[in-house]
């Protein structure tokens, strides 16, 4: 019987300019099609949504033929985060990936358990100089996105594990959260840029891989197609948040190797079937989401830059958002514009506005609207209540303590420019002020 099923990492590769550079001597189009890669990634996904029960069941059944291998259910992110202590043990300090469900779900409720968490990704910034990569990025912005250009990038699998012998074994539990599970021989898939998620599995004394619902699919040729789709949708994102994080430091590659580890032995791996409300949304209106691959793709143009706001505990996109408002985590995301930028540049199509208008509209009918909102959501009757107090208004809106008040009710910023109000309306002037 075979200890623990295929591991295999997904990475940036160089295969697709030796493809277009074959091509220009054989003078045959050699380019991968985005638009292709759409169509067949959300045949795949749509598989996924509508047989979410039975390849769950494939998986499970596919996973018994692994004896090094402890699969564990979790119905929601409290159960898992206990399953992960019992398995911790005395350990605490904890190396994760920045994955939405690691980072997002579960992170939480581990330190709530006491448990130490570092996104090792971070850690793989050495000599990086902050303004210099910000001004790249600036300047990366302001040209064309690669696939307006006809460049798709190319992602390959770089490592395999077949076997998670021990090298240099150090004193610390990875949770690891998989992108892609084959239901046909439980072969897992991870997209790297770095050389977190290697490392983790070569060094951790345990290793806990999390595997959410959605991310179940049919077979190995689905699995790598939606890995390197996160890939090739989802590289201009990572710039979002590309940049060193101090909190999240920490060099696990210092810790001491621990010894008496035989070079034969295989380290016992634990995976985490996760769902926390995931099957729920196939039945609420939400069931969209089931189709999403966390690529990203949906922050990358996002002009209220949320991304930029949030605090250590969340991985940002507008779907993340949406998702982690259904698990009652967060409020609405009220800063939307409904822009529709998330859905265009969504792979598979998603209608993230409408989904975000329905979070939205349910917040309001169970908790009723905030003040904010009752001020903000009809502009006309503050338009008429300015003119009929001009030019009054004015002079109260310069004064600093009623700009102070308006930021604390209103959450309008105390330097904003607000409008000038006029006793005679547009209206009036059009009658008859226009034509003297």
């Amino acid at each position: 019987m075979l200890k623990t099923p295929g591991i295999m990492v997904i990475e940036p590769s160089s295969e697709q300019g030796k493809r277009r550079a074959a091509g220009i001597f054989s003078r045959k189009d050699s380019y991968l099609d985005a638009e292709a890669i759409k169509t067949s990634l959300k045949d795949i996904r749509g598989y996924t949504k509508n047989n979410c029960v039975p390849l769950l069941d494939q998986l499970k059944r596919s996973l018994e033929q692994y004896s090094g291998v402890k699969v564990t259910f979790a119905e929601n992110a409290k159960n898992a985060a206990s399953r992960i202590k019992e398995i911790a043990g005395p350990t605490t300090l904890v190396s994760m990936n920045k994955s939405n469900v690691v980072v997002n779900e579960l992170r939480p409720e581990l330190h709530a358990m006491g448990l130490n968490t570092h996104l090792r990704y971070f850690t793989e910034f050495n000599n990086f100089d902050v303004e210099t990569f910000k001004k790249k990025v600036e300047d990366y912005w302001s040209v064309p996105g690669m696939h307006g250009r006809g460049l798709v990038e190319s992602f390959e699998v770089r490592k395999q594990f077949l076997r998670l012998n021990p090298s240099e074994v150090r004193d610390y539990v990875a949770i690891l959260g998989v992108n892609a599970a084959s239901a046909e021989d439980g072969t897992l898939y991870f997209l790297q840029h770095m050389s977190n998620i290697s490392k983790d599995l070569e060094q951790a004394r345990k290793i806990i891989l999390v595997v959410s619902v959605e991310k179940v699919l049919k077979d190995k040729e689905a699995a790598l197609l939606h890995t390197r789709s996160m890939g090739i949708f989802g590289l201009e994102s990572i710039l979002l948040d590309l940049n060193p994080n101090p909190a999240e430091a920490y060099d696990f590659d210092q810790l001491p190797v621990l010894p008496n580890i035989q070079e034969r032995e295989e380290r016992e791996v634990h995976l985490i079937i996760l769902d926390n409300g995931r099957t729920a949304l196939l039945n609420n209106g939400y069931q969209d989401l089931f189709l999403c691959i966390d690529c990203r793709a949906c922050a990358r143009q996002c002009p209220i830059g949320k991304h930029l706001m949030v605090e250590r505990g969340l991985v940002y996109s507008p779907k993340n958002y949406i998702l982690a408002f259904l698990q009652g985590k967060v409020p609405p995301l009220d800063e939307c514009l409904h822009c529709g930028r998330c859905e265009v540049e969504c792979p598979v199509g998603i209608d993230v506005p409408t989904l975000v208008w329905k979070t939205q509209i349910e917040y309001a009918q169970k908790h009723g609207r905030s003040l904010k909102k009752r001020l903000l959501d009809d502009p006309e009757i503050l338009a008429k209540m300015g003119t009929l107090t001009a030019p009054l208004a004015n002079w109260a809106g310069s004064l600093p303590i009623v700009k102070r008040i308006m930021e604390l009710t209103a959450g309008i910023h105390h330097q904003a420019s607000l409008p000038t109000f006029h006793r005679r309306t547009f209206k009036d002037w059009f009658k008859g002020g226009a034509r003297e």
